[in-house]
C-alpha cells in the first residue's frame, strides 16, 4: 500500500470514530508535527484555512489536540497512545448511548405478525460473523460442536469456548485447515479429528479433508470451502464459507438457522452432535 492510499484509509478510518473529514486531516496533519500554526497545517492537510480553525476547536473539544494561545496560536495534537484511548472512550460511550436508546424504543406490533417454530438468517463479513459466533457461545446452556477453519480462531473465540467449559458445556471441537495456525491452550476442550468418515458428506465443503473429493472443473460452480460449522445446543446452527476468493469486499458469508425442526438444524445434529463424535472416539 503506498503512502497516499495508507494516507486516505487513515482519513476514513478516523471518520468512523466520528471525525468529520477537515478535523481527520487536521488531525493527521498535526501528528506529523511537533506543532503547527493553522497557516502550516492547511498546507500539508490542503483544508482551508479558515476551515482550520473550526476543525481545531472539535479537535480541541474532543481532547486531541492542545492549543497555545500565543500570536499566531500554535496547536498540537497530543500523543498516539492518548489520542487512541481518547478515540476508544468515546467510541464505547457512544455505543453505550445507543444500546440503551435502543432497549428502550417500544417494541412495534404488527396484526398479521405470526410466530415460527424454526428461522434462517444470512450474515456477511467475518468480523460480524465472529461477533454473533462468540454470541451464541455465551448463550450456551449444554453442548457446543464445532467445525472450524483455523484460520479463523483467534484469541476471542478461544476464550469464548474456554469459558463455556467453565460454566459446565460440554465443548467439542474439529480444526480444519493448518493445525500450525491453532496455538491455544483450551484443556477443557475435547478436540477431535475431522478427517474421520463421518465428516465424508462434507468433501465439497471441506475438500482438505478427503482425497476423493475430485477438484472442480473449470467449468463447474465456483468451489465453497467452509470456515465454520456450530451448534449450540443442537437447537442453533452457524454454517459460514469463506468467499473472499470470489468477493472483494466480503471475506466470509454464513447461515444461522434456529429451531430444533429447522431442516440445516438437524442435519448439523447429524453431522456434529456430541454423541456422533463420541462414536467416533471410541471407535
Amino acid at each position: 500500500m503506498n503512502e497516499s492510499a495508507t494516507y486516505d484509509q487513515l482519513i476514513e478510518q478516523l471518520q468512523q470514530f466520528g471525525l468529520k473529514a477537515y478535523e481527520a486531516r487536521c488531525f493527521v496533519a498535526l501528528s506529523r508535527l511537533p506543532q503547527a500554526t493553522a497557516r502550516e497545517i492547511s498546507e500539508i492537510s490542503d483544508v482551508p484555512r479558515t476551515r482550520v480553525y473550526d476543525a481545531i476547536n472539535v479537535l480541541e473539544t474532543e481532547g486531541l489536540v492542545t492549543v497555545q494561545h500565543s500570536n499566531p496560536q500554535v496547536f498540537r495534537a497530543v500523543r498516539i497512545a492518548e489520542a487512541t484511548d481518547t478515540l476508544r472512550r468515546t467510541y464505547e460511550s457512544r455505543l453505550q448511548s445507543v444500546r440503551k436508546t435502543l432497549e428502550t424504543i417500544e417494541p412495534a406490533n404488527l396484526d398479521d405478525a405470526s410466530e415460527v417454530d424454526h428461522e434462517i438468517w444470512t450474515l456477511s463479513g467475518r468480523q460480524a460473523i465472529s461477533v454473533r459466533t462468540k454470541q451464541l457461545l455465551s448463550e450456551a446452556d449444554t453442548e457446543i460442536s464445532l467445525l472450524v477453519d483455523t484460520a479463523v480462531v483467534d484469541a476471542e473465540l478461544a476464550e469464548a469456548l474456554q469459558e463455556a467449559t467453565s460454566r459446565g458445556v460440554r465443548v467439542v471441537v474439529g480444526l480444519v485447515g493448518d493445525s500450525d495456525e491453532f496455538d491455544f491452550d483450551l484443556p477443557n476442550v475435547e478436540f477431535v479429528d475431522p478427517t474421520q468418515e463421518f465428516l465424508t458428506c462434507l468433501g465439497f465443503l471441506t475438500p482438505s479433508l478427503t482425497t476423493e473429493v475430485e477438484s472442480p472443473s473449470a467449468e463447474s460452480e465456483t468451489p465453497i470451502s467452509l470456515s465454520r460449522l456450530l451448534l449450540i445446543d443442537r437447537q442453533t446452527v452457524v454454517l459460514g464459507t469463506n468467499t473472499e476468493a470470489t468477493r472483494a469486499t466480503v471475506d466470509e458469508q454464513s447461515v444461522c438457522a434456529i429451531g430444533e425442526t429447522n431442516g440445516l438444524v438437524v442435519l448439523a445434529r447429524r453431522l456434529l452432535a456430541p454423541d456422533c463424535f463420541s462414536a467416533i472416539d471410541d471407535a
